[in-house]
């Protein structure tokens, strides 16, 4: 079930992430891009771990909220991520070039995503779990679905703690090269 719940995730990322990225207009409203130099400024590593941490630990938690809503709002909160996501490196591929782009964020974004990943597969685990249980409902009528989806919230809290330690692996990453620059 787990792997059900973290295919639909990466799914919904991968979507979000690809329609976000081809939705930006490859120029400002003068027709060209600012340089890669347009808005450098030095950030210490202090100064960026916190709200590193505090900005992809709310994007987890609202990946987890699908517990209570029947996964709804982890796959709305995702979709909407992943939009963000993809116009977001689609400014900066545009801005610096893709190689730049790509160079800047390697040692820490696939941590960051793994660690949204699992949040929000936490977040519909019990939704999948319940589905599973309804299908099977009428062969094994030991557990109802809506017994499967309570029995799964240990699971998916387990799953919340480890995306909120790779989560924070990633900032610790992130808040180096940030510092390194």
């Amino acid at each position: 079930m787990l792997a059900i719940a973290f295919s639909v995730s990466l799914a919904a990322l991968c979507t979000g992430i690809v329609l976000g990225y081809t939705s930006m207009d490859p120029a400002g409203p003068d027709g060209t891009w600012e340089g890669p130099e347009a808005h450098a400024e030095e950030v210490s590593f202090l100064g960026s771990f916190g709200p590193i941490v505090i900005r992809n630990t709310g994007a987890a938690m609202l990946m987890f909220s699908g517990v209570l809503t029947g996964g709804f709002s982890t796959i709305v909160a995702l979709g909407l991520m992943a939009a963000y996501i993809g116009a977001t490196f689609g400014a900066a591929a545009h801005t610096a070039g893709i190689q730049q782009s790509l160079g800047s964020i390697v040692l820490y974004a696939p941590l960051e995503f793994l660690g949204l990943l699992i949040a929000a597969t936490a977040g519909i685990l019990p939704v999948v779990v319940a589905v599973a249980s309804t299908l099977n409902y009428a062969e094994n009528e030991s557990r109802s679905p809506l017994r499967a989806y309570a029995g799964s919230l240990s699971l998916s809290l387990k799953s919340l703690g480890v995306a909120i330690a790779v989560i924070l692996l990633a900032a610790l990453v992130e808040s180096v090269v940030i510092a390194a620059r």
